[in-house]
């Protein structure tokens, strides 16, 4: 792999460094379109947030805002960027979980915004600052699936949302206490490749939406069934086919929605993966060649650049720049003080040299978001590539940047 979006890999190092984070705006454009018009096409009523934990990056932000995405935030540091980025209120929806006082002190005050709880007990606190106007709980049905096992987010082991059996529970709660809108919402994985997977989820949602709602009088103003469309990460995976998922899902919550009288609720989806994923790349070089026991090829990239290779056991295929043959089994490694520090064991790569770039691909979601500055490794830059030119969307880390939270008296206590 040599080029992104037609601009020279090379010539990016040389211009920005590396580490380095690539984002093509392009393909970032084409995947929302791609989503948009497969639930327009077959439920118009609809809306997608993109979810912020994917990618925080404001420049990122602005490009789903522009084109007509709303934010899903799941704190109140993502919030604010949302707000920043430009989106109106109505259009951002807000999911935390085992929240403090202090975090619903300031989502209560930010109004207009879509409130998703993640238990009962987070209701009884957030009415200490106020009655909300809407809400929604996310419900826990006691299945869940991922691409991973960390990334599965419900079921009996997961720590999110409210078991179904308490929902009824949680929403007369909120009914009693005032509330005047709802909505119902569910997530229960993440880089599922399966449409057919989507459509049990919500069917599922909607029965018990089912039980509860035509009960307690109310009609749900939204279904939100989260995240979780997934990529492939490999290359004998294939990709989701999401005009599919959208046709599954449209056909059951209108067959649902017309037996509850429910209407047709808005349908909400929260994706990060699949939106931002594909469109983003880590360029690192080469550093260090180990011939041990087994062949260590070392770069300047570790698990602090990019953890999901050692925090789930992910893949993330890589390209070495400028070759394509001479091939050899190695292991690529980072200059983390862990051995876990492995992005990949015994794969199969060019013979490579140090200075050789290599570029992992599929890394515009979880990858700068989730890096840390462990063993004093200071974290890349990040780069978008817009209307063909490179534009820097956040600096280098630098040394001067880990100082800059200590207190000034230590700062002249150490430098005298």
């Amino acid at each position: 792999m040599e080029k992104i979006n037609n601009l020279d890999i090379k010539d990016l190092t040389n211009q920005f460094g590396s580490p380095l984070y690539v984002y093509d705006s392009d393909r970032i454009e084409a995947n929302y379109k791609r989503l948009k018009t497969a639930l327009t096409d077959h439920y118009p009523n609809n809306n997608i947030h993109f979810s912020v934990k994917a990618n925080s990056n404001l420049s990122i932000l602005d490009i789903f805002r522009r084109n007509g995405s709303g934010a899903d935030c799941s704190s109140p540091t993502e919030l604010r960027l949302a707000l920043m980025a430009g989106f109106d209120r109505e259009d951002i929806l807000y999911t935390g979980n085992y929240e403090s006082y202090e975090d619903l002190e300031y989502v209560s005050s930010i109004k207009g915004i879509k409130l998703n709880l993640d238990d009962i007990t987070s209701l009884e606190r957030i009415l200490k600052f106020g009655v909300p106007e809407r809400i929604s709980f996310r419900i826990n049905p006691g299945i869940g699936r991922g691409g991973f096992e960390g990334i599965t987010t419900a079921g009996s082991d997961a720590k999110f949302g409210i078991p179904y059996e308490k929902a009824a529970e949680a929403y007369k709660m909120a009914l009693d206490a005032g509330v005047k809108r709802f909505g119902i919402h569910m997530m229960t994985g993440s880089n599922n490749l399966e449409p057919y997977y989507f459509a049990e989820v919500v069917d599922k949602l909607l029965i018990i939406a089912g039980d509860i709602f035509p009960e307690l009088g109310i009609k749900p103003e939204f279904i939100d069934i989260g995240g979780g469309q997934g990529i492939p990460y490999r290359d004998d995976e294939d990709p989701l086919n999401v005009d599919l998922m959208a046709k599954l899902i449209a056909k059951i919550i209108k067959e649902r929605c017309q037996s509850y009288d429910f209407g047709l609720p808005q349908l909400l989806l929260e994706p990060g993966r699949y939106l931002a994923a594909d469109a983003g790349y880590l360029i690192a070089k080469v550093t260090g060649i180990k011939n041990g026991y087994k062949k260590f090829i070392g770069l300047d990239a570790g698990m602090g650049t990019l953890v999901r290779q050692s925090l789930y056991g992910a893949f993330h295929r890589m390209e070495v720049y400028g070759k394509n043959s001479d091939f050899e089994n190695v292991n690529i490694c980072g200059q983390i003080c862990e051995n876990s520090d492995i992005f990949a064991k015994n794969i199969r790569l060019p013979k490579m040299d140090i200075g050789d770039l290599v570029t992992f691909k599929d890394t515009g979601a979880y990858g700068f978001v989730m890096s840390s500055v462990y063993n004093n490794r200071t974290r890349p830059a990040e780069v978008l590539i817009e209307n063909g030119k490179p534009i820097l969307i956040r600096k280098r880390e630098s040394f001067d940047d880990i100082l800059r939270l200590y207190p000034e008296e230590i700062l002249q206590k150490y430098n005298s």
